[in-house]
């Protein structure tokens, strides 16, 4: 057997492969799309009917808005998720008090002062003022509630005592000098001033801040009541800035802060969804336009954009019922699905224009989902399981995009295929009854009816435009310079890669005028304490055993060691009642004995009552203590990386530990959530990404009409994903959160406008040259169109009140314009190089007799 006979048969073994994966595919096509050709006005009703009814359902029943940090960016079955369920739900701790906390600086000057003291107060008093202050902070027994920690205590938290006791700045100094206060508490002042001097005697020469701290008690209506208090102080805030430059500053955050502006910030982008379907209407009506009033088909060009709003009703209102939480990165999913659910309106609207019009409008859809049917489905398909993989993450605000977008994308092809073609139909109705474009209940007459408009729509202008430049593109001068350029661009995307860095400033995620970003900026400008104070706990051990106390010390000494860590914790309730227990008195008693004389003196009872959990007989059950982690810098991801880690090396080295996954030592603080996404967000990218590509790549080799198209598909998507990377280092950005979402969903979009024209290239016949030519005029013109509606798609992103819609427009912006122009430019000029030859198709189409005959000259 000759060489070419053994590629022949290898080409018939594939060929027959090929035909059975997409006889069910294009049998289900044809059924569905003929249906709905068939009756027209029935599916266009019950398509709107379903989709609204399925988005009231879900709207009334299931629906909810997720904002809280922790849910959404934790990964699941992380050491902070079960530790943190253990603080809250089965540790002896009290619940911790939701923080009102009020930061006065003065734009680093010196806050030290008689004015300065009494504004403290005036502030403090602003709030303690307010009706139900009294009613939330109301003693209960066993909880102590409403404490004010600051400045204040140095006179027992009343203006009174300081007016009596200060009339001047210097008073003030020698006030706030003091390192107890006046029930002998001592003095932790990088924990209540800002960056605090001392001269050589140790008084307190400058301060750049102040910080009052009113522990809330952790309840419902101290969740109302700090909208009210967030009122009078923002209020004040603005009444004290008074243009003056010097004047002091108020910042002020409360626990419901960031989940109030990140839910502004999803409220204030809302009206971005409408102006983008209003965009799309315009671009779309214009698209399907023509001069004459009766080919014209501008309505046809609004019933795509409809349809897919349709989708995302009935999309999103599955998920409702399905209990999935709507978040703010959900929020970005109508920009994406208008872009690409318009894709395959103007391809399949492309291809019915081209089928033969003298046969009935049911036999040219028909006809149209033999010609495009199979691209249409294997985008859905690559899209679809990109966003599939996406659903592996284990971080849930990733999980549900990805839910939400897998079951839309799907919804759009079924009602392109059901409600588009239905107008499709219905239009063609209209035409045969002359009857005027948008004006349908006027007829048009004789002379108007000519075709002389018929070639100026855009998609006709685009198919002019694109022959020309296919003619152009395969001269061999061209050819060289489109080679040596793209081979520049990754090139220098793969440098730009290199250089790309984590990081994420969670108050991109609020509004640009949030105070909430205010706050933060100032404190972590204007205070020597880090917002990053975790807790130290002991559990499950006998702590009045001296070898357990040892290694308690001994865990506190190398998590000081660690390079987050600077300097020890001000207040460790061991080391203080290890001091105590040294007293004559107290020698001889037992460690219970100690301990409740320990806890009976009113300094150690105020410092550690909250912290040390007894049993009923009076044993230390669990414990506590905090610690500064003074030294990372929260904006700086590798810092938060190599934080979490090494306190983590440090826990699971501990004895106490060994061979346990519950472990009884361990630190945790709420930012430890994010900080595992961090740490975990790289290697699900990475897995992600080469799964995708596999994926995408076994897809096309199984439904693309010879095994080729592997060949193509697998480096392109390759080299469009650095490329997409080097660009988002381009235009500053890192990896953070919502970049991670865009590179999760870009494998399965990049590889769209790659398909599109290798199934057409695959299809079309003649030499290499003339396959591409054909591709480009047909295929390329649609690609062309609907690579403008996703940038329309996207553009109102770019006037989003939050910078974390502006990542998201800069990473679309980059995949629409990288993946079309390697699909239009690059991989057609591959393709007249290396492409196959000779290979004739034939559509596969039920009822029909002919087969796919592949054969390729070498």
């Amino acid at each position: 057997m000759s060489e070419n006979q053994k590629d022949k048969s290898l080409a018939q073994k594939w060929e027959d492969v090929v035909k059975n994966a997409r006889r069910p595919i294009m049998t289900s096509l044809r059924v569905v799309s003929g249906a709905s050709a068939r009756n027209p006005i029935r599916t266009i009703v019950a398509v709107i009917v379903l989709s609204l009814g399925v988005f009231v359902l879900g709207l009334f029943t299931n629906f909810e808005v997720e904002v809280d940090g922790e849910a959404l960016w934790t990964p699941q079955s992380s050491k902070p998720i079960q530790h943190s369920k253990w603080i809250d739900n089965v540790s002896g701790f009290p619940r911790e008090p939701r923080p009102f906390v009020m930061f006065f600086h003065q734009r680093g000057g010196n806050v030290i002062g008689q004015d300065q003291i009494d504004r403290v107060f005036q502030a403090l008093d602003a709030v303690r003022s307010l009706p139900k202050y009294n009613e939330v902070c109301a003693d209960t027994i066993g909880s102590k509630k409403c404490e004010v920690h600051g400045i204040v205590d140095f006179f027992n938290e009343s203006a009174i005592v300081f007016q009596e006791q200060v009339s001047s700045d210097a008073d003030a100094v020698a006030a706030l000098s003091a390192l107890v206060y006046s029930d002998g508490r001592p003095v932790s002042e990088n924990d209540i001033m800002g960056k605090p001097v001392r001269d050589a005697s140790g008084q307190l020469v400058s301060a750049e801040s102040f910080t009052i701290q009113i522990d809330l008690p952790d309840t419902s209506e101290a969740e109302d009541f700090e909208e009210d208090a967030l009122d009078v102080i923002l209020e004040l805030s603005d009444e004290w800035e008074g243009g003056s430059s010097t004047a002091l500053r108020l910042e002020v955050q409360a626990e419901r802060s960031f989940d109030d502006e990140f839910g502004r910030a999803i409220v204030a982008d809302i009206p971005l969804v409408p102006a983008i379907f209003i965009i799309m209407s315009i671009f779309c009506c214009v698209a399907f336009a023509q001069r004459n009033w009766v080919y014209s088909q501008s309505l046809v060009g609004f019933g795509a954009v409809v349809s897919v709003m349709l989708s995302l009703l009935c999309g999103f209102g599955f998920m409702f019922v399905c209990e999935v939480p709507f978040t703010s990165m959900t929020q970005i999913l109508p920009f994406i699905i208008f872009g690409i659910g318009l894709d395959d309106a103007f391809i399949i609207s492309g291809a019915f224009s081209r089928s033969d019009k003298s046969k009935t409008p049911v036999d040219r859809i028909l006809d149209t989902m033999d010609d495009i049917g199979m691209s249409i489905v294997l985008t859905t398909l690559t899209s679809t399981l990109a966003f599939g993989l996406g659903c592996l993450s284990s971080v849930p605000a990733v999980f549900w995009l990805c839910l939400y977008a897998c079951f839309t994308i799907f919804i759009v092809l079924m009602f392109q295929l059901t409600f588009f073609v239905g107008c499709i139909v219905v239009d063609e109705k209209r035409i045969a009854d002359r009857r005027r474009d948008c004006l349908v209940c006027f007829k048009a007459r004789d002379d108007q009816c000519e075709s002389d408009g018929e070639h100026n729509d855009l998609e006709d202008f685009a198919t002019e435009l694109m022959g020309r430049y296919a003619e152009c593109l395969m001269k061999p001068v061209v050819k060289g310079v489109v080679i040596v350029g793209f081979t520049a661009l990754a090139i220098a995307s793969a440098f730009s890669a290199s250089k790309l860095k984590q990081e994420f400033k969670f108050t991109e995620v609020v509004p640009n005028d949030s105070y909430v970003a205010d706050f933060f900026n100032a404190y972590n400008e204007r205070s020597v304490r880090s917002s990053v104070s975790p807790a130290v706990y002991f559990r499950g051990v006998d702590q009045s055993d001296p070898v357990i106390q040892d290694q308690m010390e001994r865990y506190i000494e190398e998590l000081v060691s660690i390079d987050a860590i600077e300097t020890g914790p001000d207040f460790f309730w061991l080391r203080d009642f290890k001091f105590f227990a040294a007293e004559d008195s107290v020698t001889g008693l037992t460690f219970s004995q100690q301990l409740e004389l320990f806890l009976q003196d009113p300094v150690y009872r105020e410092l550690y009552a909250d912290h040390i959990v007894l049993d009923e007989t009076g044993n230390i059950r669990e414990s506590r203590c905090s610690i500064n982690m003074d030294n990372v810098d929260i904006e700086n991801v590798k810092e938060q990386i190599d934080a979490l880690e090494s306190q983590r090396d440090v826990t699971s080295s501990q004895p106490i530990n060994q061979g346990s996954d519950d472990w009884f030592f361990f630190t945790y603080d709420g930012v430890y959530d994010i900080w595992e996404f961090y740490s975990v967000s790289v290697n699900e990218l990475i897995l992600t990404t080469i799964t995708g590509v596999v994926a995408v790549t076994g897809i096309a080799l199984l439904l693309i009409p010879h095994w080729s198209a592997a060949v193509f598909i697998l480096p392109l998507v390759c080299v469009l994903y650095v490329e997409l990377l080097g660009w988002l280092q381009w235009f500053g950005k890192a990896v953070n959160p919502v970049s991670y979402v865009t590179l999760v969903m870009s494998i399965g979009l990049t590889v769209d406008y790659i398909v599109h024209v290798l199934v057409r290239y695959y299809e079309a016949k003649g030499s290499r040259s003339q396959k591409v030519t054909e591709t480009l005029r047909t295929m390329g013109a649609s690609i062309l169109i609907g690579a403008a509606s996703t940038f329309l798609g996207i553009l109102p992103l770019a006037f989003s009140t939050s910078e974390i819609f502006g990542t998201v427009f800069v990473a679309f912006l980059g995949l629409v314009l990288l993946g079309a122009t390697h699909g239009l430019i690059l991989l057609p000029v591959v393709l007249s190089m290396f492409g196959p030859e000779n290979v004739k198709s034939t559509s596969i189409s039920p009822g029909k007799d002919e087969e796919l005959s592949i054969t390729t000259s070498h």
